[in-house]
């Protein structure tokens, strides 16, 4: 009975430590196709993905309560074609030193296998509180209710958690922009 216990503790032990670890691995990179991840070392060596260890404790309660299965440095959507998945990524700087955010999406290219990089922004200011999620097709109005949009495709969000948020979308060959709250 004793020994029961034993491994029942160190079970539920295992799995504590494991849930954490899950939630990290939603950021690896291994979540990008080879071609795409390559794209981004090479195009990109001085930057990574943000990851949830990233976020302030507050800002990684928020986030890991809406979307516990999910990495706010890594939005998978059919941003640009309803046949094909694309990236969005927000990368931050690696070195501590470094300061600033990258928001890119990859794309397969329409002519081939290889990617495209689209950089939507690239900001030298703060990334605290930022994060990147897929919002599904449907209509969007923005903060202001003047303008309004009626999504086809999936849309990139970028969140400042708790203060404003835009929406990235494909209409036309390019991706526009609709503030969603401010």
């Amino acid at each position: 009975m004793r020994a029961l216990k034993l491994l029942l503790a160190t079970l539920i032990a295992a799995l504590a430590i494991g849930l954490p670890a899950h939630a990290q691995s939603t950021c690896a990179d291994a979540v990008l196709p080879p071609q795409a991840r390559a794209l981004v070392n090479k195009q990109f060596p001085k930057w990574r993905v943000k990851a949830t260890s990233d976020l302030e404790p507050y800002d990684k309660e928020l986030w890991l309560k809406e979307h516990p299965k999910e990495c706010p440095g890594i939005a998978v959507g059919h941003f640009e074609n309803l046949g094909q998945l694309a990236y969005g990524l927000l990368l931050v700087a690696k070195s501590a030193a470094g300061v600033g955010y990258k928001i890119v999406v990859l794309a397969k290219s329409q002519t081939g296998d290889s990617y495209v990089v689209r950089t939507l922004e690239d900001d030298r200011g703060s990334d605290s509180g930022l994060v990147i999620s897929k919002v599904s097709h449907g209509q969007y109005t923005g903060f202001d209710t003047t303008q309004s949009v009626q999504l086809r495709l999936d849309g990139l969000e970028a969140e400042w958690l708790e203060k404003s948020s835009v929406l990235y979308y494909w209409r036309n060959g390019r991706y526009q922009t609709l503030e969603t709250s401010d």
